[in-house]
């Protein structure tokens, strides 16, 4: 996971594939305010913490209301998270994921990227829980060709929030050394930096 949070850091991409130049100027303009959530490395967590530092913090059901506070509010929110969704409570280990999906379907994410955990029940394990989740995922730099996740996710989605057309796509990290080989099986990893330039320039 700290691999994962140090790679987002530090190549400056994630899941949003956003460019600030023309979010600046709309801001300068004043012609549109459009709000964007991000949630990240869920790791299964459907309640919230029970004991340590982040006791009574976290969970879906406070997840859910902060987001539909917030939508009260403001006309044009994006909601997007970055991955690491599976793993880490008995939720996971009994039910594969198919909760999350189908509790993130209920908060109406518009997108959704994968994380390195999000592999552990293999591909296979994945593609059981996808018929539960009702929003996109977004890789660009994962190529499932070869695998039974092929032609399931695309690399780049383009939203329309108060007549602004916003680009978003998803970077994962190299999977090589951090999930062993038989969860990821023939997914091909292509360079995070030439990918993230490439769909820049295409949105």
């Amino acid at each position: 996971m700290s691999n994962r949070r140090s790679f987002i850091k530090q190549s400056g991409l994630g899941i949003l594939g956003l460019s600030l130049v023309p979010q600046l100027s709309f801001a300068k303009r004043g012609d549109v305010k459009i709000t964007i959530l991000h949630t990240n490395d869920m790791h299964s967590h459907i309640q919230p913490f029970t004991s340590g530092r982040n006791k009574g913090l976290g969970g879906m059901a406070q997840r859910a209301g902060l987001i539909n506070s917030i939508r009260e509010k403001e006309d044009h929110v994006l909601l997007l998270d970055a991955g690491d969704i599976f793993q880490g409570t008995p939720y996971f280990n009994f039910y594969g994921g198919e909760l999350e999906f189908k509790l993130m379907s209920e908060m109406k994410y518009d997108a959704v990227t994968i994380g390195n955990h999000d592999f552990d029940n293999g591909l296979e394990g994945f593609a059981k829980q996808l018929p539960h989740a009702n929003f996109p995922f977004l890789i660009a730099n994962y190529d499932f060709s070869d695998t039974i996740l092929k032609e399931k996710f695309k690399a780049y989605k383009v939203f329309n929030k108060g007549g602004v057309k916003v680009g978003v796509f998803g970077i994962g990290i190299e999977l090589d050394g951090l999930v062993p080989k038989k969860l990821y099986g023939n997914t091909i990893y292509k360079d995070p930096i030439e990918t993230a330039n490439k769909y820049a320039t295409l949105l």
